[in-house]
């Protein structure tokens, strides 16, 4: 199971490698692709996540979730 999520504010490859760091860290994520080009992270899910915690550990790096699918 995989989502996306938008994410504003990243414009670097340091800023893509943050949230991905803290994207992995969340209990049922098994990997994420993180792209600041394309302001959007891709997780890869072993079970589901509620959309809140990934909102919450962006906010917590200084980004912005604008979209969850």
């Amino acid at each position: 199971m995989n989502k996306t999520i938008k994410i504003e504010g990243m414009s670097c490859g340091h800023c893509a490698n943050h949230v991905k760091k803290e994207l992995e860290g969340i209990c049922g994520v098994t990997s994420a692709d993180v792209s600041a080009d394309e302001k959007r992270a891709i997780v890869e899910l072993a079970h589901e996540v509620e959309d809140s915690k990934f909102e919450a550990v962006v906010a917590e790096a200084g980004y912005e979730v604008v979209g969850i699918e």
